[in-house]
């Protein structure tokens, strides 16, 4: 007799017809290669005048960037970031939006300054840049090989165009202030202190976030007759969480605005991994010679499984959760041979809860 299967992988829910792509990636590809041209034409000709201080810029925001990148992969829980969703996220927000959005902003800036008025530009801003980058975390959502399942998709796309969008910028500026700053590499260590201890928890990977957490919830909690409203009003909320940012008015309810922007960022995490967990989880029912059901019920919040981890101490560990979220997500995407590779990843001990296969 043949042996039985350790997991099954159910019939996909029909797809629904996206029509042709070709159409967005164009879209795409214009957008990137546009802001690369108006990126080359703005900033070549300051990089070329301090070419030390254009290479250390790079160099020390992109290493900062590549930590954001490890950090913002372990938002979701179940379903592990997809390569592809990093690099058109991040390309489209560091090269697109930043390029299209300085153009916007100096074409806004000239034309406020030509009447005597330099700083009402940067009201302006965020009406140019938010559109940029919302446009950016659609069509990653759309382009994708998998459809999002979860608002947390748009949370974690988002977050990644928010994140390339801050690192041309924290560059541009960077070269911007080292031009006229009478000690340039000062004028570098202060930006780049600046970015690590205040612009990357209140600028635009959290307010891309909080907006791509909108778009996906419209597009996927479908049943839900607020999802648009929901979805519009995250996307506003968002807006007015980049004006607020720029005006560095109102006193401390400037201050409070960047530390609620960021509790309702990390609050949208929670919500949007308690949708992974009610997604994800039914589908362990699939591989029970693999995951007890005692195990598959602890996977439901954080504060289950840790009360599991404790009644199992020594024998299962946050790794071995891990792998059985993995396998979940695998399952419900019907991925089978990410699947394979979750199940290779469970300890073969009968006290975890994890069946040995």
């Amino acid at each position: 007799m043949g042996q039985a299967p350790l997991f099954t992988i159910p019939p996909p829910a029909p797809a629904n017809s996206r029509g042709p792509a070709w159409p967005l990636w164009a879209v795409y590809a214009v957008g990137v290669i546009g802001g690369a041209v108006i990126l080359a034409g703005a900033i070549g000709g300051s990089a070329a005048q301090v070419p030390a201080v254009a290479a250390v810029s790079v160099l020390a925001f992109m290493a900062f960037a590549a930590a954001c990148v490890w950090l913002l992969s372990r938002i979701p829980y179940f379903d592990p970031v997809r390569r592809e969703t990093v690099v058109l996220a991040v390309l489209w927000g560091g090269v697109a939006a930043a390029g299209w959005a300085l153009l916007g902003n100096v074409t806004v800036y000239d034309y406020t300054a030509a009447n005597g008025d330099t700083s009402s530009w940067s009201l302006v801003a965020p009406f140019i840049e938010e559109p940029l980058k919302d446009l950016g975390v659609l069509l990653v959502l759309v382009l994708a090989t998998r459809q999002p399942r979860t608002a947390l998709d748009g949370l974690v796309a988002g977050s990644f165009v928010g994140l390339g969008f801050e690192t041309t910028e924290n560059v541009v500026n960077s070269l911007t202030h080292a031009l006229t700053a009478d000690d340039r590499w000062a004028s570098l260590t202060s930006d780049v202190v600046h970015e690590v201890l205040r612009r990357s928890w209140t600028g635009h990977i959290v307010i891309t976030g909080i907006a791509g957490f909108g778009i996906a919830y419209a597009m996927t909690q479908r049943h839900s007759r607020w999802r648009w409203v929901v979805g519009a009003g995250l996307v506003v909320l968002a807006l007015a969480g980049h004006l607020l940012w720029n005006s560095h008015r109102f006193g401390i309810f400037y201050v409070l605005g960047q530390f609620g922007m960021l509790g309702l960022y990390l609050w949208l995490i929670r919500v949007g991994r308690a949708q992974e967990s009610r997604l994800y989880v039914p589908y362990l029912a699939h591989a029970p010679a693999l995951v007890d059901p005692a195990l598959a019920d602890s996977m439901h919040t954080a504060a289950a499984r840790k009360a599991y981890r404790r009644a199992h101490a020594g024998t299962c560990s946050r790794r071995d959760q891990r792998a059985v979220a993995r396998l979940a997500a695998a399952i419900g995407n019907g991925d089978a041979g990410a699947a394979h590779a979750a199940a290779r990843q469970l300890p073969a001990a009968e006290s975890t809860g994890i069946r040995p296969g």
